[in-house]
């Protein structure tokens, strides 16, 4: 038998292993644990449910009242739904106004804005804004 004829169809010794083969085989190793870190990663984010902020900008005064427009975040790992924003009038202690706002679908590491309209002027007085409720999907 001769050397010849311990070759396989690609030229190299049969049995023996190439380093193209071997560097495609490490990268194939670091690849799937790539992509297994990034799925523990966001099983243990996602855990941490909905955690919603709201910010409020200046009124602007609209036809018929009052506009503030709002800006609701989500940065938490789950997705809310039916986020509802309340945004509370107060003079003297005194509760003038109630304005709610809701928007259908808050998704994680994302934001929606909108507007709670008022009547009165919430520029005089005490405006508190704050997420008032969810659903979870």
């Amino acid at each position: 038998m001769s050397d010849a004829d311990d070759r396989d169809e690609t030229g190299t010794p049969d049995g023996d292993t190439s380093r193209g083969e071997y560097l495609l085989g490490a990268l194939g190793v670091v690849v799937v644990l790539l992509v297994l870190a990034f799925l523990v990663h966001q099983a243990v984010v996602r855990d941490g449910g909905p955690q919603l902020s709201v910010t409020a900008a200046a009124a602007q005064q609209v036809e018929g009242g009052w506009a503030v427009p709002v800006e609701v975040v989500n940065e938490g790992g789950q997705t809310a739904e039916q986020v509802e924003v309340t945004g509370v009038l107060t003079r003297d202690g005194s509760e003038v106004q109630q304005a709610t706002a809701t928007f259908s679908y808050l998704a994680p590491s994302s934001r929606q804005s909108g507007a709670l309209l008022f009547s009165e002027d919430p520029t005089d007085g005490r405006l508190e804004i704050r997420p008032a409720a969810y659903t979870l999907p």
